[in-house]
């Protein structure tokens, strides 16, 4: 009879010692599965608007900035052009700094040739003013200026004639571009005599020299600038990488080229708010490739700082990086499943987290 009061008071004694011992040494796995992205390290972009601009913009998908952008505008009416290298796009892989393309803007070329023209006739204009000339060759120089402006206007009344004709599809664009050329250089030799006869008539201050000086190297301030601008309209890759097909995030756009540095990849993984506390930066995960079904080691590096709704359930995106050398398998925007483990876990923890599980599903 003692003995079976013993065993009615032991046994649940010994149950609870074994549940006691379970909850504090009784480990288990506990392995979050989701989907994610991959998106390359870097990518830069060269688009082009429906109104004819183009932009290139570089994004760092590491720091999820946007570290240059550009826009390069055309006025109206601007006879802009912009050529693309063809072995562009039989190369699989650019360098830094290779040359994508070109573009030549009438425009700026013009504006050019006006300022260089306004130079040279200053700097003419300069050198006459300080050179002391006499009258005597007033005569000389006036006739000089009467032919060239008689070439300049007839040269001006060609090239409106030829505006005409371009504009009504009668002649190519580079006819009309030779003649316009052609009219811009008479008139540059219509001022520069006409500023060799007035250097002639007049005798020159101080005052007037430093005047002319001072237009110069404005104009020379200028000239500098624009064929900066120029130099720029040489489109060149800030990166080095892969050549990818795709048209891009923003469709309002349509892309000429994008290149993706695939030296390292990141994931972006969206992690349901309850699993959050579960993860942390450093830690080491297995992104599967669709292709293999092998897993490919990743580490997580970010979380986003803000909570975003997918489903009708709240996410928070985590950043995992890939290296190169374990990336086989893995491309620029391929979906990718994402096993996310938490190591071992007593069953207190085990149970919260099911428990966790239930509720949010």
């Amino acid at each position: 009879m003692k003995i079976k009061q013993i065993a009615v008071w032991l046994l649940p004694l010994i149950l609870l010692s074994i549940i006691y011992l379970a909850y504090q040494y009784l480990t288990f796995s506990y392995t979050i599965t989701t989907q994610g992205i991959v998106y390359p390290y870097r990518e830069w972009t060269l688009a082009k608007t429906p109104d004819g601009n183009l932009i290139n913009s570089l994004k760092n998908n590491y720091n999820n900035t946007i570290t240059n952008y550009t826009v390069t505008e055309f006025q109206r009416g601007d006879m802009a052009e912009f050529s693309i290298r063809e072995e562009i796009f039989r190369k699989a892989y650019i360098e830094k700094d290779d040359t994508i393309g070109l573009i030549s803007s009438n425009t700026e070329v013009r504006r050019l040739l006006e300022l260089e023209g306004e130079l040279n006739s200053q700097q003419m204009l300069l050198a006459f003013y300080a050179s002391g000339e006499k009258p005597e060759e007033v005569q000389v120089a006036y006739d000089k200026m009467i032919l060239a402006r008689q070439q300049y206007e007839t040269q001006d009344k060609i090239n409106q004639r030829n505006k005409i004709l371009f504009e009504r599809g009668h002649i190519p664009a580079e006819e009309y571009e030779i003649s316009e050329n052609e009219f811009l250089i008479s008139y540059q030799n219509y001022l520069i005599s006409r500023s060799q006869h007035e250097a002639l008539l007049s005798g020159a201050k101080s005052e007037q020299l430093d005047y002319i000086r001072a237009n110069i190297n404005s104009l020379e301030q200028n000239i500098a600038h624009l064929k900066g601008l120029i130099d720029a309209f040489t489109i060149t890759s800030p990166i080095g990488g892969k050549i990818t097909r795709k048209q891009g995030i923003n469709s309002e756009f349509d892309a000429i080229l994008r290149v993706a540095d695939t030296t390292r990849f990141v994931v972006i993984i969206p992690v349901e708010l309850y699993n959050i506390p579960y993860i942390e930066p450093g830690q080491l995960i297995d992104i599967i490739s669709p292709m293999s079904g092998q897993p490919i080691p990743a580490t997580v590096f970010n979380f986003d700082s803000s909570v975003q709704t997918l489903n009708q359930r709240q996410h928070i995106f985590v950043s995992a990086l890939v290296n190169a050398q374990d990336a086989a398998g893995i491309f620029p925007d391929m979906r990718v499943d994402a096993r996310i483990p938490s190591g071992p876990i007593n069953l207190n923890d085990y149970v919260r987290r099911f428990m966790n599980e239930i509720y949010n599903n």
